[in-house]
């Protein structure tokens, strides 16, 4: 019996798939270039893709799921690839052995590991292409190649702190030098995970005015502008602060220096509340309900 996926608005996943009969199917450079193009596509599927690595059997993805429909973006994902390179080879039948796993990643620490931890795996294979644009999302962090429309690096960038910190916690990874997080399991990423499906809206993301977009969040969480606005303090916080970061940024299309302003902080604490919202999705029940409460609404008008 299959599993149930877990699924939700603002969710973060690890996905991966391999060949059928552990074969290979990025053979070449074309192959992976073709897998590439589709990635490209998925966007229009309710998801942003923030790293990937290709290794000659099987793939690694880091996407977060926008609007609750994972499912929906990785049916097309290995669909479209399939025919395509079917037809490129002249293959036929099933390029993968099943359906694709997802394990949802819950906290930024684990999401921040995970992007050197997909780097690495050629490294690890004994491909040496850590470097190489068409295997993995590596050069595009280092700034050593041009980041694709498609791939969203600033919120793990942000995590690093910059292309340096990224690429000295790579160092220490590679070396040992560093423990990876408690809950994060190599030899478990391949096995069955799940615990249920939340539902969600299937919605298409909208552009709201900044002024709008913080009343949303006012009337979903009960709280006015002023108390949405006030600096966290204290243990507890202030989770309708977080929440208005999370929504403006991820799903409003307001930059982080529009944000900084309107709730009277800087760029990089915007990132951290962001962060804080992404880690608390998957076991806040509250935020989960205003989360999907702010993705039932819609703009009173868009922005130019």
């Amino acid at each position: 019996m299959r599993l149930p996926r877990l699924d939700f608005a603002g969710a973060r996943h690890h996905v991966m798939n391999r060949g059928a009969r552990r074969q290979d199917i990025f053979v070449d450079d074309e192959a992976r270039g073709i897998f590439l193009g589709v990635l490209a596509e998925l966007p229009r599927f309710g998801v942003r893709i923030h790293g990937y690595a290709l290794m000659p059997n099987h793939y690694h993805l880091l996407v977060e799921s926008v609007a609750g429909e994972l499912p929906r973006a990785m049916r097309h994902l290995g669909a479209e690839f399939s025919r395509r390179l079917n037809r490129l080879y002249q293959w036929d039948g099933p390029l993968f052995r099943g359906r694709y796993h997802n394990r949802l990643v819950g906290n930024s620490a684990y999401w921040r590991h995970l992007l050197v931890y997909v780097h690495q795996n050629p490294l690890r294979a004994g491909l040496d292409h850590a470097n190489d644009t068409l295997w993995t999302s590596h050069n595009a962090y280092v700034g050593q190649a041009e980041r694709p429309a498609w791939l969203h690096t600033q919120e793990l960038q942000a995590l690093y702190g910059d292309q340096g910190g990224y690429l000295e916690y790579f160092r220490l990874i590679d070396a040992g030098a560093l423990p990876v997080p408690s809950d994060f399991d190599p030899n478990q990423l391949w096995a069955p995970h799940s615990t249920g499906a939340v539902a969600v809206p299937d919605l298409s993301v909208p552009l709201w005015r900044l002024a709008d977009a913080l009343e949303a969040v006012s009337s979903v969480t009960g709280k006015n502008i002023d108390e949405i606005i006030t600096t966290p303090r204290g243990r507890k916080g202030n989770p309708a602060n977080w929440l208005a970061a999370w929504w403006l940024s991820r799903h409003c299309g307001i930059d982080h220096g529009k944000i900084a302003a309107a709730l009277g902080t800087s760029h990089a604490s915007v990132s951290h509340r962001i962060a804080r919202v992404q880690d608390r999705l998957a076991s806040d029940a509250g935020l989960q309900a205003w989360a999907t409460k702010l993705l039932a609404l819609r703009p009173r008008r868009t922005r130019k």
